[in-house]
């Protein structure tokens, strides 16, 4: 007697975790480029330096795409490494770097923006929201039902 799996189609919840996830890498990626030449340009990097630090978050960028495809195809581990891991460090590590800024003694001044500044900025903001809105629809009931029959 053989056995056959039974593949269903992830629900709406996960494929639109899934596509927000990717959405939050892309953001990153870019933000990545640009803050890269932002340094470059300013002097404050070498290459070899922005290229090491370009390839330490291309490691991270490629473990969590790996880690939303395995969740997208019914992994629980994949979906709460994401939930615990990009809940806590990958959120803090977006969020502390302009909250630190913004309470700093320098504070916020609109003459300081410049066009690279300001694309970081909105990058940042459309990789924050982007994981916080596709881990949110983790957690709904939807979600909770397909990984829970894994």
């Amino acid at each position: 007697m053989t056995t056959t799996e039974i593949r269903t189609r992830p629900p709406r919840q996960v494929e639109l975790s899934f596509t927000l996830l990717c959405v939050a890498l892309l953001a990153g990626i870019v933000e990545a480029i640009l803050q890269a030449a932002r340094a470059l340009e300013e002097g404050a990097a070498s290459p070899s330096a922005a290229a090491a630090q370009g390839a330490v978050r291309l490691a991270i960028y490629g473990a969590v795409y790996a880690l939303a495809v395995a969740m997208r195809r019914g992994s629980n581990p994949a979906r709460l490494t994401l939930l615990i891991g990009l809940g806590t460090v990958g959120i803090g590590s977006l969020v502390i770097e302009p909250a630190a800024w913004l309470l700093s003694a320098n504070g916020f001044d609109l003459a300081d923006l410049t066009v690279a500044s300001t694309l970081i900025g909105l990058a940042r903001t459309v990789h924050v929201i982007a994981v916080v809105a596709g881990l949110y629809l983790l957690l709904g009931a939807d979600a909770r039902r397909y990984f829970a029959r894994r």
